[in-house]
């Protein structure tokens, strides 16, 4: 069989080979009738031979090209009318070439993005089964991580979901290591939000921490401004409130720790903080009355309900909530 496996996202890409490669044969000999060849420099002639070669004690042999159609990619330069393709010279044999490989022999190209108008995807495409890889959008990305969870036995919440993508962004390798790695931590038992916002860090941590500071400190302006800033950023409202939720109940727990009279070590343990973190949160605690935590609690979780449950602007919701919140 020819495959043509194109597109951006080259994760599942990987992960399609590695199933292929591993139905090649048996352990101990698959590496003998895997070859794997970049396509910048290689010739027809080169090409043919080593997929022609008849697999070493196994039924099927594998041979994988990357970057081969690239090199006759339409330059992008000039105006449209001026534009042209390499000439294929030889390469334009490929598919009566390729249909005449003995049926022992799989042959897979790899690009990354090609145009249709590609000459060899023609090529290809013809005589082979090509397969379009596109990388999950912002919006389809918490999706592929249900699916992925299914798919491993995970269980997660819907709100930790919504957490570890907005913590991983659409990179896929991330995601799969961080879900791991949040399956292992909780054993079983279904992912939330606060293990996703313990255990994974954001790609603005920095700047959502400092904008959790701000508000909770009563720096308004700062805290609006802040908040502006990472939601033109990408970071949506409820992940805010991820964040927000989660620093107010480590306040009101550290506060009931206290005032029981745990040692701090203890307490960075109860909260699973230590070093700065740990410090702010300390530090932040004595600024507020339990009566006062527990009240911001109860404010974050009505607007959280207004974020899910009604059509009111998410910016709008989460600047009276932050105004509100701030200057209290």
């Amino acid at each position: 069989m020819i495959y043509l496996f194109h597109g951006d996202d080259d994760f599942t890409i990987e992960e399609t080979l590695a199933s292929i490669k591993n139905g090649i044969g048996i352990d101990d000999l698959r590496d003998v009738n895997i070859t794997e060849v970049e396509g910048e420099s290689i010739s027809i002639d080169e090409l043919l031979a080593i997929a022609s070669t008849v697999p070493f004690l196994a039924d099927k042999r594998l041979v994988i090209i990357k970057g081969l159609l690239s090199r006759f990619e339409r330059s992008k330069r000039g105006p449209q009318s001026n534009q042209q393709s390499p000439k294929l010279g030889p390469w334009d044999q490929l598919g009566d070439n390729l249909s005449k490989l003995p049926e022992t022999t799989d042959v897979v190209f790899v690009e990354t993005v090609i145009s249709k108008s590609n000459p060899l995807f023609k090529i290809v495409d013809k005589v082979g089964s090509s397969r379009h890889f596109a990388r999950p959008s912002s919006g389809q990305i918490t999706r592929w991580i249900n699916q992925r969870a299914q798919q491993s036995g995970i269980i997660i919440e819907p709100k930790a979901t919504w957490a570890l993508a907005e913590a991983t962004g659409n990179n896929l390798r991330l995601i799969v290591s961080e879900l791991e790695k949040l399956a292992v931590y909780c054993s079983g038992e279904a992912i939330s939000p606060e293990h996703v916002v313990q255990l994974v860090s954001h790609r603005d941590n920095t700047s959502i921490f400092a904008t959790v500071d701000s508000i909770l400190e009563g720096r308004s302006e700062a805290a609006i401004r802040a908040v502006h800033n990472l939601m033109q950023q990408g970071t949506s409202a409820p992940y805010l409130m991820v964040m927000l939720t989660r620093q107010v109940r480590l306040l009101i727990l550290a506060k009931e720790l206290k005032n029981k009279g745990t040692p701090q070590i203890e307490i960075g343990k109860k909260l699973m903080l230590a070093g700065y973190p740990l410090r702010k949160t300390l530090d932040q605690e004595k600024k507020f009355t339990a009566d006062r935590l527990v009240k911001t609690l109860h404010t974050l979780m009505k607007a959280d309900l207004q974020i899910k449950s009604t059509g009111i602007d998410h910016g709008l919701i989460v600047d009276i909530l932050v105004a509100k919140l701030s200057t209290t």
